[in-house]
């Protein structure tokens, strides 16, 4: 089996040959037409669902909202006045594609091709009303709140189809934050009632495409496991130490795919951090999470997006070559 085809068992939750790693195994595909950020190359800007961002250092370069703006959308139930979408006609797909293949170096033969659809629904809300007003917003008009993301998530789906014709990729990647370190930003009764109905049409939409659909969201999100299984959610990322993983794991042996487990605030990413240090943590991860199957190693590390963190003796490639070493034969 080639790095693609093990990482594919697990991503399906079976029990691949050797334990994969994404670092190694897939590649990430983006699509700046899709207008989740501005135009790439440029410090600041905004993207075209008119909120205001900036390049981020902390964030490796890529885009977080500009709170130095006004937000797109200052009243929530003036959202149909306020909001505006991006119009995705007229633009020659192909070409994106091609473009993006050749800088990216995509090679769908030799690793899994993984699409990351940026700014999910909660996101793009508190991308254009701000993160308190967001907050706020849903609690003091749920309603309100409900239809706006609702139009997002429609505009999400239309991603869906041009990804699937275009890039086909094996994996479609949704990136949608839903708590933090302590836990989650509102309670799951919120989420039920505002956010769950529209991610379920986007789950519905990927599949029903043949391409695998993935949950990203950072934090400790384990009390929504069992929201995103009931939509039928199998592959999550970038499931952080802070969750019980071996618990959630353990609900539905040989059905869910979890990548990640790396503890990158306090290693992998960390000034100063040693090699030994590196190769224990990918052996802790392996040895707790790999069991069973349906476990890739991953964490959403800056260091992913520096060419130079893969060579051999960094960080990543560190990562890369113990996972190949110890985890041969463990699943």
């Amino acid at each position: 089996m080639n790095h693609k085809e093990i990482m594919l068992t697990a991503l399906k939750g079976g029990v691949p040959e050797r334990v994969p790693c994404f670092f190694s195994s897939g590649q990430v595909n983006i699509a700046e037409p899709l207008g989740d950020s501005p135009p790439f190359g440029q410090p600041f800007g905004v993207d075209a669902y008119g909120a205001p961002q900036a390049a981020s250092q902390s964030g490796a370069g890529f885009f977080t909202p500009d709170t130095t703006k006004p937000p797109a959308i200052t009243d929530i139930t003036k959202w149909k006045e306020q909001a505006v979408f991006p119009d995705f006609s007229g633009i020659d797909w192909t070409q994106v594609y091609e473009g993006v293949k050749q800088f990216m170096h995509l090679d769908r033969d030799a690793f899994v091709q993984d699409f990351y659809c940026g700014n999910g629904i909660f996101e793009r809300l508190h991308f254009n009303l701000g993160f308190e007003n967001a907050l706020v917003a849903v609690l003091e008009e749920p309603e309100a709140v409900y239809e706006y993301v609702g139009a997002v998530a429609d505009k999400k789906i239309e991603a869906v189809k041009i990804v699937a014709q275009y890039f086909k990729p094996d994996v479609f990647t949704y990136l949608d934050d839903y708590a933090h370190v302590g836990g989650l930003f509102f309670s799951k009764d919120v989420f039920r009632k505002i956010f769950k109905p529209h991610i379920k049409r986007i789950v519905d939409a990927v599949k029903e495409t043949g391409m695998i659909y993935k949950q990203h969201s950072c934090g400790k999100m384990e009390d929504l496991f069992d929201e995103f299984y009931d939509i039928g959610v199998r592959c999550f990322d970038p499931v952080q130490p802070v969750n019980d993983i071996a618990a959630m794991k353990a609900k539905h042996p040989g059905e869910v795919c979890f990548m990640g487990g790396l503890d990158i605030q306090h290693v992998v990413d960390r000034d100063g951090v040693t090699e030994e240090e590196l190769r224990a943590e990918t052996r802790r991860c392996i040895d707790a999470y790999a069991p069973g199957g349906g476990y890739i190693i991953f964490g959403a590390s800056i260091s992913m997006y520096d060419p130079e963190a893969f060579m051999p003796g960094n960080k990543i490639g560190i990562i890369i070559d113990e996972c190949a070493r110890y985890g041969a034969g463990k699943g």
